[in-house]
């Protein structure tokens, strides 16, 4: 449905790094491989994987896969990611700033957040969460959001386990569906707005400065009116799919919009609010200014996250007040993507 002819290099630039790529490794012209990326021998990274390493190093392993609109990023210059041996990364899943050891299955639509260390032999089942700095010991089951260890396991269960899709709730290709592409007006301020080349934009987009609209991003409309309105400073994440159901799906400023988030139709996100990633949110949904909604959540219709407040869960409901630590560390995150924009805005993608 959204095959779209892709004359962007899957390598690309960043700074001062080029991404460093075996022999015999299989890239999809849709993926992007960015920056300070290294992947040894015999991996495979189908259709729309991101792996962008504009910051510390991303380490991947030989003989793994990336399956369809699997995301791998880095913490800026402060925390890398390292991904082993003999993985499977399955689709729409997020590797973030974390470690992932030799032979781990990872689960579709699962999150793995920063500081987290998952050892050898594991499997992560699906529409996992795992939360910050959390380590688990090689031969591990983990499923849950938050992820736990369901029970040890050995090297017979692991070389067993090779159907991980059947137990996913999640399809991320039934949100792609009757997209139309004709409709198009993108308005700047100024030229201070990075959107990413290989981007799919099929509504009407008002941007602000500093914001940013990252890679194999989708947004669209499937009739001919609805728009997205971005405002200063605000970002839109790799992988993340926007429909406007004909609406307005209004982002304020200083908004992080975490990768692989999806927002199904008119929604309100108002400022200094963050959208972790891995989320969805259903229509008519408002996230009032500096509130928070959890990573790997899902936000039924009509939910409204109070000012200040962390909604997270399946669904996601209250789960306490954003502390001034919080708001100061997602500030940080958010000033981030800025520079990254300027610094995005130096090269040519063409």
């Amino acid at each position: 449905m959204l095959e779209k002819k892709n004359n962007i290099h899957p390598r690309i630039k960043f700074l001062k790094y080029f991404p460093t790529i075996a022999k015999n490794v299989s890239i999809s012209s849709s993926a992007k491989i960015i920056g300070n990326s290294n992947i040894k021998k015999n991996t495979k990274i189908l259709d729309n994987v991101i792996i962008r390493g504009d910051g510390e190093k991303i380490e991947i392993g030989e003989n793994c896969l990336f399956e369809k609109r699997s995301t791998v990023h880095v913490a800026s210059d402060l925390l890398g990611t390292k991904i082993g041996n003999n993985c499977i990364i399955e689709q729409y899943s997020i590797i973030h700033a974390c470690l992932i050891g030799n032979n781990v299955k990872v689960g579709e639509n699962s999150v793995v957040m920063d500081g987290s260390t998952i050892g050898d032999y594991s499997v992560i089942l699906p529409d996992t969460l795992i939360p910050p700095g959390k380590k688990f010991d090689r031969f591990s089951l983990i499923s849950g959001s938050p992820g736990k260890l369901i029970r040890n396991i050995d090297t017979n269960y692991y070389n067993s386990f090779n159907n991980l899709k059947s137990k996913s709730n999640f399809r991320f290709n039934k949100y792609l569906r009757k997209i139309n592409l004709n409709l198009k007006s993108i308005k700047f301020d100024d030229d201070k707005t990075f959107i990413a080349p290989d981007a799919i934009i099929g509504c009407s987009i008002i941007a602000k400065p500093k914001s940013s609209i990252w890679f194999s991003t989708v947004l669209y409309s499937p009739y001919n009116k609805g728009s997205v309105y971005l405002g200063t400073g605000s970002n839109i994440q790799d992988n993340s799919i926007f429909n406007t159901k004909g609406n307005d799906i209004y982002i304020g400023d200083r908004v992080t919009i975490g990768h692989n988030v999806i927002i199904d139709g008119k929604s309100r996100i108002d400022n200094n609010a963050v959208i972790g990633m891995g989320s969805i949110l259903e229509e008519n949904c408002i996230i009032e200014k500096n509130a928070f909604v959890g990573a790997n959540s899902y936000v039924k219709t009509n939910t409204v996250v109070p000012e200040g407040k962390i909604f997270a869960g399946n669904p996601a409901k209250y789960f306490r007040d954003v502390t001034q630590q919080e708001k100061e560390f997602f500030s940080l995150g958010q000033k981030i993507y800025e520079k990254l924009t300027l610094e995005y805005l130096k090269n040519s993608y063409d």
